[in-house]
């Protein structure tokens, strides 16, 4: 970052700046824990941290008045088969007490903020297709799109208790962050047509894979045959559904016309 770039986001009760020192990057590895439930095995090291921001990749911290680390986001640099550049965010954590309080919509707006200052036009990252919540996040809320699922993405030997006796489903995240999609998406405007599918998903899998595991399971096929079902047919996922009375969230597909790309 140059000087002006460098100066933090600051936002009521706390500022998002860039990570930079072995302090910085050993409250991220220590929030992996917290957050994740990882064991060591599985926490992205120091030196990561440090390798990937000397290699054009970054992290950005929000920290609160007395610069204790309450959310951390991690991207790499990457390039796509055409060798076009683009940012992989690798993580997004929040303290677990302040999961609803907006902080990590402000990191992922941090971080469209430094790829737009250096013209990269893609983020991308992968969530858990069972979370709601992470779902009406990266959708409803920042605009990103999904044409990709991914079957059992991490293996099955993750130590995240989060993880238990499941696959690790992954979907796939464009966020074209100079399109209009998503400028509209973040002025509050929203999609008129109709989907041409829709994919319900449970508001909350961690009950369901408490009272009873085989139930999630089920859920996860369901959800599983009928993105790779509607993704082949040539639709793609650009909104999200969140019913206010508490019941179940709904994927929103549409046909695919390239529009949200930028």
């Amino acid at each position: 970052m140059n000087s002006e770039e460098a100066k933090a986001i600051t936002i009521a009760g706390y500022d998002i700046r860039e990570c930079a020192t072995f302090k910085d990057f050993n409250a991220c590895m220590a929030m992996q824990r917290n957050v994740w439930q990882f064991e060591p095995l599985d926490v992205t090291p120091l030196r990561s941290y440090i390798i990937t921001r000397i290699s054009g990749g970054f992290t950005l911290g929000a920290f609160d008045k007395s610069d204790r680390l309450i959310g951390f986001v991690h991207a790499l640099p990457a390039f796509d088969q055409q060798l076009k550049p683009y940012y992989y965010s690798q993580m997004l954590a929040v303290e677990p007490s302040l999961q609803n309080a907006g902080v990590g919509v402000r990191l992922k707006l941090a971080q469209r903020e430094y790829a737009l200052k250096r013209n990269v036009p893609l983020m991308t990252w992968t969530f858990d297709p069972l979370q709601s919540r992470n779902a009406y996040l990266n959708i409803a809320k920042l605009g990103g799109v999904i044409r990709n699922y991914q079957v059992n993405f991490y293996g099955n030997e993750s130590t995240s208790t989060l993880h238990r006796g499941l696959d690790t489903d992954r979907l796939y995240i464009q966020w074209w962050v100079k399109s209009q999609h998503v400028a509209e998406v973040h002025a509050g405007k929203q999609r008129t047509d109709p989907p041409q599918a829709v994919i319900e998903v449970p508001r909350d899998i961690g009950a369901i894979k408490n009272r009873d595991l085989e139930e999630a399971h089920q859920w996860q096929l369901r959800i599983r045959a009928e993105f790779q079902r509607y993704l082949n047919e040539g639709l793609y996922c650009a909104g999200f559904k969140v019913d206010p009375n508490g019941g179940n969230s709904y994927y929103l597909l549409f046909k695919d016309d390239h529009r949200e790309e930028g």
